[in-house]
């Protein structure tokens, strides 16, 4: 797979009433991958509910390996 290549999605969540949350990306915490992109290349990416401020994360996954247990 080549790790270069970046894909944009619109990520959303479901509220309890039906309708749907944007979720935008978190860069408000701060970490070293902030001085050096290079160390944040394939780690968590946090991502925030722009209505209702819900928190999700993403994570890479191991290529050929199990999915997350939920």
């Amino acid at each position: 797979m080549d790790r270069s290549l970046e894909i944009d999605y619109r990520l959303q969540h479901r509220h309890r009433d039906g309708s749907w949350g944007e979720m935008v990306e978190d860069r408000a915490h701060h970490d070293a991958a902030q001085h050096d992109p290079e160390r944040g290349w394939g780690l968590r990416r946090i991502f925030r509910c722009s209505s209702c401020d819900e928190v999700a994360t993403i994570t890479p996954g191991e290529e050929g390996g199990a999915p997350a247990e939920r």
